[in-house]
């Protein structure tokens, strides 16, 4: 029974340690991952990897709005009318924006994890 009771302390713990760090400005979150490492707390540094994570999804969610894709809806009712659109709409749900998320929503996966996490470059343009 105290085993479940200190498991549980635990994850309360830690679920404070990610609301706290999911307050925080990037540089103090970096800052924690780089301290919780240094410590070798495995724990502290993946769920700050996780808000890390978790914040630059939030932070990239506008590059995949349909809104700004710069995609032009056709006016025409025919194929040809919506090929380019669908054509340029394949390519930003494909492109490096689309697979920068996708390696941040993999970084749990990453060998390493959460000692030696390296987050995905942030891509430039479309």
């Amino acid at each position: 029974m105290s085993i479940v009771v200190k498991n549980e302390e635990k994850i309360a713990k830690l679920l404070k340690t990610a609301e706290s760090i999911n307050a925080q400005s990037p540089e103090v979150q970096e800052h924690a991952l780089n301290d919780a490492v240094k410590r070798g707390d495995e724990e502290s540094a993946a769920v700050i990897a996780r808000a890390i994570r978790d914040r630059l999804l939030k932070e990239s969610d506008a590059e995949l709005a349909v809104d700004r894709m710069g995609l032009e809806v056709p006016s025409g009712n025919t194929f040809g009318a919506w090929l380019d659109f669908f054509k340029g709409l394949g390519e930003m749900l494909n492109g490096k924006w689309a697979q920068y998320r996708q390696k941040l929503r993999d970084l749990p996966q990453q060998e390493g994890f959460p000692l030696n996490t390296e987050f995905p470059e942030k891509p430039d343009g479309k």
